[in-house]
């Protein structure tokens, strides 16, 4: 009984602190979370974690997919939760978590910023719900370069240095969102004159859901989800991960308001979900928008490409701004019932210019025209301790999409995922975002197995294999190739104030070489290696030490070492984290990537590749209850050599300093 107690006490002062918003560090919890292996690839994984605290899952309406999407909890938990919610009703608080056989306080702990429990309220309260409590909150940042690359220099950028975001959200979670972001990019002026004068960014959103038989409704900048990613996919696609098998599938989210700072793959125009029964949803959207394109010198009727990096610092990238009118509109409908959800979906985008790719060989099952249209179905189905899901999508006139997966707890010690897939060469899709090795959809099929395996109660083993072919030469190879992606990773428990792991990751592909009278594929292959120790966890003062080991191997072996010593201190009032690194690599086939904390909303991932060292620190402090200042200095020094970067990013020396600055205001 006294055990009881204490464990309910804790789980109520955690609940407690995570629920005064303004107290709770989202930026060092998520990274705590996403710190479990190669963090270099979970930028996905951190956005979804951001939109879910920004966007609370209500456990009282949540699927199995959406509690799945967090990848905290396994599907032993996942069943538990849904169970007693069907026996037992609705839950009336997040407490009664800690009835659950399968949850942890840690695991609870985990989830609490990204859950909530919620019921449905009429739209006066719903918009009164805006002004209540600190889920409100408005942030301005600031970062700059302290030495001048060539686009400065040479006058070629056409703005300052300066890179400025800004972010305004309103928000009642589970039921109404209002949010504005605006964003200028170095080497952008702040103010365009087109259409009208504004930032060089800015994105705004109306988002309402749980009214009645409206279930989603977007206005503004928005995304969709559906599937498995093959036609629609919003950009939280994990992928290859520590998280072997859960990571491998989406969830069919609907529509989700649009709050990132990134300037493409997004709707601009409205989306609507209604409930027409208890089990079936319809959903139809519109989007109206201007793309950034480069338009084909031997005529202006047509483009050669959509750019997508949303900048526009020199004459080349300001003429291409706006250049193609996009109009996309679709509609899906969805049924989910007990063990059972499935769903069609059509996506037509038409475009006022045709697009003619490139007269590369390459290019030659690319996607051109001015028009696109999609459709797919997709479901899953779970019977026992195996969840079967998948998507099949058809391009009209062209190509197919398959993606078939599943996932099972054969045992309370062992979780399995196998996931096949396959899209034809002339499969197109322009918002699609599935479990692939490639980012350009189409010319690839492969198979992916993964494990995890609790032999002992510290101990966690993740692995997993995945093998691929792409029909069609890509623009890195000269033929056909194939390749494949394997990792294991083990990790151990200490106690309550040390873990640690070891990862061996290892890619093989081909790759386009020229002997000097033809192009031909050469093999290469990357091996990836990761020991890491992290120390006093959940205190103040926490500690990680990390070595990273890269091998490359195409003509000749090249080897890459990085090793770092972070330091953070936190509390409510004031945080410091801090890190110095050591790397050396023999080439840029060996070169090193490596996490580092970061503001609040920015994943940064840092390239190392020569010999050098580098180091930052970060200060946070909150000088009243709502308001918190960040601050961040980051500097690298390289050896032997006078010169960094290239073209207009070239800076002259071998020093490169980053300042950051940061002021986050809830209300």
């Amino acid at each position: 009984m006294k055990c009881w107690l204490m464990i309910s006490i804790s789980l109520a002062i955690a609940t407690a602190s995570l629920a005064q918003q303004a107290g709770f560090d989202i930026e060092g919890h998520i990274s705590q979370l996403i710190q479990q292996g190669d963090e270099t690839e979970n930028q996905t994984y951190y956005n979804l974690l951001l939109y879910y605290y920004d966007n609370p899952i209500n456990i009282n309406k949540a699927h199995e997919q959406e509690l799945g999407q967090l990848n905290l909890l396994s599907k032993a938990q996942i069943d538990e939760i849904l169970m007693h919610r069907d026996v037992t009703g609705d839950f009336k608080s997040i407490y009664e978590l800690q009835s659950l056989n399968t949850l942890t306080i840690t695991d609870i702990k985990n989830i609490i910023p990204f859950i909530m429990v919620g019921k449905e309220e009429p739209l006066k309260n719903s918009i009164l719900g805006l002004f209540k409590g600190n889920s409100n909150y408005a942030t301005l940042g600031y970062s700059r370069l302290g030495q001048l690359s060539s686009g400065y220099i040479k006058q070629n950028y056409s703005g300052s240095p300066d890179r400025m975001q800004f972010r305004l959200r309103m928000r009642n979670p589970g039921h109404l969102s209002i949010g504005l972001s605006a964003q200028k990019d170095p080497g952008e002026t702040w103010l365009t004159q087109t259409p009208i004068p504004s930032t060089d960014y800015l994105s705004a959103h109306i988002f309402l859901e749980n009214q009645g038989r409206i279930k989603q409704l977007a206005l503004g900048d928005y995304r969709l989800q559906f599937g498995q990613g093959l036609v629609l996919g919003a950009g939280f696609m994990v992928g290859k991960n520590v998280e072997t098998v859960a990571s491998i599938k989406q969830a069919s989210l609907g529509i989700l308001p649009y709050t990132s700072i990134t300037e493409s793959s997004f709707f601009r125009g409205s989306g609507l979900r209604l409930k027409l029964t208890k089990a079936l949803d319809i959903t139809v959207f519109y989007s109206n928008q201007y793309l950034d394109a480069t338009i084909n010198d031997s005529t202006s009727t047509t483009v050669s490409s959509i750019l997508t990096s949303g900048l526009h610092r020199t004459i080349a990238e300001i003429n291409a701004r706006n250049q193609l009118h996009e109009q996309v509109w679709g509609s899906a409908i969805t049924l989910n019932l007990n063990k059972l959800a499935t769903g069609v979906l059509v996506v037509n985008t038409q475009f006022d210019k045709a697009i003619v790719p490139s007269p590369r060989d390459y290019n030659k099952y690319r996607f051109a025209g001015n028009q696109l249209l999609n459709y797919s179905w997709f479901g899953q189905y779970r019977a026992a301790n195996f969840l079967i899901f998948g998507e099949i999508a058809k391009t009209n006139n062209a190509g197919m999409g398959i993606n078939l997966g599943v996932i099972s707890s054969i045992s309370k010690y062992i979780n399995l995922s196998i996931l096949y897939r396959k899209f034809e060469v002339d499969f197109h899709s322009l918002y699609g975002l599935p479990f692939a090795e490639r980012s350009t959809i189409g010319n690839e099929k492969g198979i992916y197995w993964g494990l995890q395996v609790y032999p002992w109660p510290k101990i966690t083993i993740s692995a997993y294999y995945d093998m691929y072919h792409f029909p069609w030469l890509t623009s890195t190879t000269a033929a056909p190739s194939s390749g494949m992606d394997y990792m294991l990773r083990a990790a151990y428990i200490f106690n309550d104030d040390a873990r640690a792991f070891i990862q061996l990751r290892n890619e093989t592909g081909e790759t386009k070489e020229n002997n000097g009278a033809v192009f031909y594929n050469q093999e290469v292959s990357l091996l990836k290696t990761v020991l890491n120790f992290d120390y006093n966890l959940d205190q103040p003062l926490t500690f990680r030490s990390r070595i990273q080991y890269n091998r490359f191997n195409s003509n000749n072996i090249e080897n890459g070492w990085l090793l770092y010593q972070d330091i953070n201190y936190n509390n409510l009032k004031f945080g410091l984290t801090g890190r110095i690194l050591l790397f050396d690599t023999d080439s840029f086939g060996a070169r090193q990537y490596v996490y580092e904390k970061d503001v609040l909303f920015t994943y940064n991932t840092k390239l190392f590749n020569g010999q050098g060292i580098s180091y930052y620190l970060m200060l946070k402090y909150k000088p009243i209850r709502n308001l918190s200042i960040r601050v961040k200095c980051s500097y690298t020094e390289y050896a032997n050599q006078f010169e960094i970067g290239s073209g207009n990013d070239l800076i002259l020396g071998n020093r490169k300093t980053q300042f950051t600055g940061q002021v986050h205001y809830l209300f």
